[in-house]
């Protein structure tokens, strides 16, 4: 006698027809320990998934619902991801969360990452509709916040670029090593900036160019700060520079440190992700190639003992950096194994 296969946990996904939705859908797909019950998309309400986002044919067999259906269909989930435009989310979460307390609520978008209203205002350009609401959401970053994580049910995931930052300079604010300006710049791929085309994300505008957009002043910048201030009670002040790169996928992230050696980077960042699953430490430079399609990261650490140390963080933006993380953040919430459905090589060429 065989014993009964462990029950499934059910799972909902608001907006699901983007890029961050249908990497939601790639990965929930193949979850050993969730069952996908519904997923919404207002522009594609009625169509076939797989029609949609053809990846998925014949492993997402159903159709997109509307919002309001899914809103009468929570009592069959444990948990929802929401895939909502920036400024969006904050309608939609209290409502339902209010109709159903139980259910796990993880937020995609940049409404629930820091308990800043003024804050929110100066990156997002708009008041913050539920500010009430801001200091109940656990912010997860998932290898600083996994106590806090444990049975939440409000659940901001972090941006791409932050989650980038933060792998570099979380471990260095835990050991006291931040002060000062914290010189960092990054390269990402057009798909952070969602599956609507505009000029920026042009193919012959993006394929072989590189500019610096939003210097000093990236909206990742609130969360990042804030986080880190829950790290350490340091002067550390984030000085980031974003740039756009002719990649699809893929963020690389460099941060200078000439106050800290190399052997002293790689000792910080041994001690604080050895025991990570889904995190690599190597001497050098790492590449955004394994990572591509993975919810994986790497650092990598290099420089001068006499000049100073740098440091790369490289990951997927849209795995680590958005579903990967989510995944992780649903694991310890529903109490799953870590890394349950995660484990996924990089590709090498």
């Amino acid at each position: 006698m065989t014993p009964a296969d462990p029950v499934r946990r059910g799972v909902g996904v608001v907006g699901g027809s983007g890029y961050i939705g249908g990497e939601l859908l790639r990965y929930l797909s193949v979850h050993p320990g969730v069952e996908l019950r519904w997923v919404t998309a207002h522009s594609h309400r009625g169509e076939r998934v797989g029609e949609v986002l053809p990846n998925l044919r014949g492993i997402v067999d159903m159709e997109f619902a509307g919002l309001d259906a899914a809103g009468g269909r929570l009592e069959e989930v444990d948990v929802v991801f929401v895939a909502l435009p920036h400024n969006q989310s904050q309608e939609v979460i209290p409502r339902l969360s209010q109709a159903h307390p139980e259910v796990v609520f993880i937020d995609m978008a940049g409404d629930f990452r820091s308990a800043d209203r003024a804050g929110y205002l100066k990156y997002y350009k708009t008041e913050h509709t539920a500010p009430e609401w801001l200091p109940r959401f656990v912010y997860g970053f998932t290898e600083f916040q996994r106590r806090a994580l444990k049975g939440a049910t409000l659940i901001a995931n972090p941006g791409c670029f932050a989650t980038a930052m933060l792998l570099a300079l979380a471990p260095l604010a835990r050991a006291g090593k931040l002060h000062g300006d914290l010189c960092l710049t990054g390269i990402t791929g057009s798909s952070g900036s969602g599956n609507r085309p505009i000029q920026t994300t042009h193919h012959p505008e993006r394929a072989t160019n590189v500019r610096a957009y939003k210097p000093l002043v990236h909206q990742h910048s609130l969360e990042v700060e804030g986080f880190l201030k829950t790290l350490h009670d340091g002067d550390a002040r984030l000085q980031f520079v974003p740039q756009s790169g002719p990649i699809v996928r893929g963020i690389f992230v460099t941060l200078f440190t000439p106050q800290l050696t190399p052997l002293e980077l790689l000792r910080i960042y041994g001690d604080a992700y050895d025991s990570e699953p889904l995190i690599d430490v190597v001497d050098g430079s790492p590449e955004l190639r394994w990572v591509q399609g993975t919810p994986r990261s790497f650092i990598g650490v290099g420089g001068d003992e006499e000049r100073g140390g740098v440091a790369f963080s490289v990951i997927d933006n849209l795995g680590k950096g958005a579903a990967g993380q989510a995944i992780q953040n649903m694991t310890l919430a529903l109490g799953f194994a870590e890394p349950d459905g995660l484990q996924w090589p990089g590709g090498f060429v």
